[in-house]
């Protein structure tokens, strides 16, 4: 690998090595496949077993029937029945050699040892003449062919040792199970070519034929619970030479078998003498071998060359992908389906802080400092595998380098198959970015407090201009009332004794006229301006009477019908608020009088424990949707701005054509308004 200034940069190799991961799953499942295979034929040994252990307390006319399976001995078939059952827990149990499962599998392995030894002693003591053999002496039942005892004893030493490895990486259970497949290979062949001397081996009973398929098939099976092990795994891979052996096996140990077999039945027949037989069956073996290892060797060629040109285009693209990788500072990476970082580019090795064999396949928990963000990655990335859809994440975590915001695009992995082998991620560091946008947020929010201050404050101002304006009002009022009004009632009096000494003239007469008509229109006016100013009805009877004195002043000078719907008991609210509710209910009998061209207006108002109402209705031709919306129409507007400064809201309903209704509603408390708010 070579070494950067963050670490340990991912080679070509390493890219390589991460890019194999489906070989190994392809592998991993003909290994399982293997073992499968191997305790199914065990099975098929325990079960031949059983039935050849109860075809030997069967009756006769059965047992004839069954004179195949007679041949093997009650013995054998234990033999046959210990050594699976052992292979069979033995695959089941993996490599485990403890627990409960790996102690029975050693007992069974220790009691076929013993049986193969005490058989194979038994066997010797008759083979050397020390037991008799003749009409008074039979032959005992226990007494089974030497060769079958070997092959307990090798079939035991292989349970035994299966794990055990020896210094050079070799396994020497794998050696003992060519050579338990050898030693039940000598009388397959002797009952193949005829010759008794592989099938009795110098001894009083042959090895059976079944006895012989059973005894290779259990040294196959041993094999396959180990696949792998070295000279098993050979096979099992899918690279070249276990393709090639895969292939080359059988059909070379078929052509020989079958070449082999035709010039035994030519020798028989006499087509072939025997003192060519050697010769010819050595020409012919010869010449299959060399044209299957020529042909094998030619296509193993042309897969070589193939491969290479295909490892040559994989390797310029891995090259540019490791040059994109490593040259972009957004962090790179992939997962496998268990969470294990497989890739990582010199990026996100330098975020992580860690080197390139600190990195790989290690889980996230692993590499990230705080736990809760561990877990959140990998729930998100589970999310991905599980969907099978690419995400766009946001992500804060704590690095080496501080607290770091990444916008991480997530796609899942798919192998040739289509199934989701893991994840891919680009990450891109936004902190700076979310940094300006917190700023930016804060700069708004602190705006928008300032221009809420800032609106309370004009507000607080505006209703204080009002207060000041209503206390004006008040005392030009008051003026009106105590000088203007005295002086307009003196000068009344005066012009009474006047109108006495006028000359009974009809020019004085009617000038006299004009004089008190012009005399009770300034009266009028003075008091219409004092009541527009500050209604005494107001302070001195409450905002009932002055909306009754109001709508009846309208209707005397505008002729509209006025009607006022008003709640029975006294409306008890603040005394400026009280104002507030008079001078909007002025402003919008002003805009009906002067805009709405209204023949009738009916005015409501309602009071419950929280809110004062007041309603005004007319039949004109309604407030046009711009007017409402203008903020340049003061009248409205003033509306809106004085239930706002008590915490209330103006709605405006209207219909061209149809009249318009106004309604205010007030909080009887603004501070809790204002609280709630």
């Amino acid at each position: 690998m070579q070494k950067n200034n963050d670490g340990f940069a991912p080679s070509s190799a390493d890219i390589h090595r991460n890019a194999s991961v489906e070989y190994f799953t392809a592998s991993h499942a003909h290994y399982s496949s293997m073992v499968t295979l191997a305790m199914g034929l065990s099975m098929a040994v325990i079960l031949f077993g059983i039935v050849v252990l109860v075809a030997a307390f069967l009756e006769d006319e059965y047992r004839r029937l069954l004179s195949g399976l007679l041949a093997v001995r009650a013995v054998t078939a234990t033999g046959f029945i210990l050594g699976a059952c052992a292979l069979y827990l033995r695959c089941a149990n993996g490599s485990g050699r403890t627990g409960l499962s790996g102690l029975l599998v050693n007992a069974l392995a220790w009691l076929l040892l013993v049986l193969g030894a005490a058989t194979l002693v038994h066997g010797a003591m008759y083979a050397a003449g020390w037991l008799p053999v003749d009409a008074v002496h039979p032959l005992s039942s226990l007494v089974i062919p030497p060769l079958l005892s070997v092959g307990f004893l090798l079939m035991a030493a292989v349970l035994l040792l299966q794990d055990w490895r020896l210094p050079g990486g070799y396994y020497l259970s794998e050696y003992l199970s060519f050579a338990l497949m050898g030693l039940s290979a000598i009388p397959l062949v002797g009952y193949i070519y005829g010759v008794s001397q592989f099938i009795y081996l110098d001894f009083y009973v042959p090895v059976p034929l079944l006895s012989a398929l059973v005894l290779a098939l259990l040294g196959a099976a041993l094999l396959m619970a180990r696949p792998s092990h070295p000279l098993m795994a050979v096979i099992m891979r899918i690279a070249p030479g276990g393709q090639m052996l895969r292939h080359l096996l059988p059909q070379t140990l078929f052509l020989l078998l079958a070449f082999s077999l035709l010039l035994n039945w030519g020798l028989t027949h006499g087509w072939i003498l025997p003192e060519l037989l050697l010769p010819t069956l050595t020409l012919i073996n010869g010449v299959i071998v060399l044209f299957i290892f020529w042909g094998s060797a030619s296509r193993l060629d042309s897969e070589y060359g193939e491969r290479t040109r295909n490892a040559q285009k994989l390797a310029e693209t891995s090259a540019l992908l490791n040059a994109v990788s490593e040259s972009t500072s957004d962090p790179i990476f992939v997962k496998n389906r268990q969470g294990l970082m497989i890739f990582a580019n010199p990026a996100t090795l330098h975020k992580l802080g860690k080197t390139w064999e600190e990195t790989m396949y290690r889980a996230s928990r692993e590499l990230f400092m705080v736990a809760e963000e561990a877990e959140t990655i990998d729930r998100d990335d589970r999310r991905v595998m599980a969907s099978g859809k690419p995400e766009k994440l946001e992500q804060t975590l704590h690095l080496p380098e501080g607290v770091v915001t990444f916008q991480t695009a997530k796609v899942p992995w798919f192998g040739k198959d289509g199934s989701v082998q893991g994840v891919i991620g680009i990450s891109t560091d936004i902190t700076e970015r979310k940094q300006a946008e917190d700023e930016l947020r804060q700069r708004e929010s602190q705006l928008e407090k300032t221009v809420i201050q800032r609106t309370a404050l004009l507000r607080e101002l505006t209703n204080h201009l009002e207060t000041v304006r209503e206390e004006e009002k008040r005392a030009i009022a008051r003026e009106l009332h105590d000088n203007m009004g005295a002086s307009l009632t003196a000068l009344s009096m005066h012009l009474e004794g006047v109108y006495q000494i006028l000359p009974p003239d009809e020019k004085w007469s009617d000038r006299k006229t004009r004089m008190q008509g012009l005399m009770k229109s300034l009266v009028a006016t003075t008091r219409r301006i004092q009541t527009e100013l500050r209604p005494n009805t107001l302070d001195l009877f409450g905002l009932k009477a002055a909306i009754s004195e109001q709508l009846d002043e309208l209707h005397e000078r505008t002729g509209i019908a006025c009607h006022a719907s008003l709640p029975d008991e006294d409306v008890e609210v603040d005394h400026e608020m009280e104002i507030a509710i008079y001078r909007m209910l002025q402003e919008m009998l002003n805009n009906v009088t002067k805009h709405a061209k209204a023949r009738k207006v009916d005015v409501i108002l309602d009071i419950d424990e929280d809110h004062v109402a007041l309603t005004v209705r007319d039949d004109g031709v309604g407030i046009p949707e711009e007017r409402r919306d203008n903020h340049k129409t003061y009248g409205l507007r003033g509306l809106r701005e004085r239930a706002t400064f008590f915490g209330g809201q103006v709605d405006i309903r209207s219909t061209p054509g149809k009249g318009a209704l106004i309604t205010i509603s007030l909080p009887i408390r603004p501070e809790l308004a204002g609280a709630e708010a």
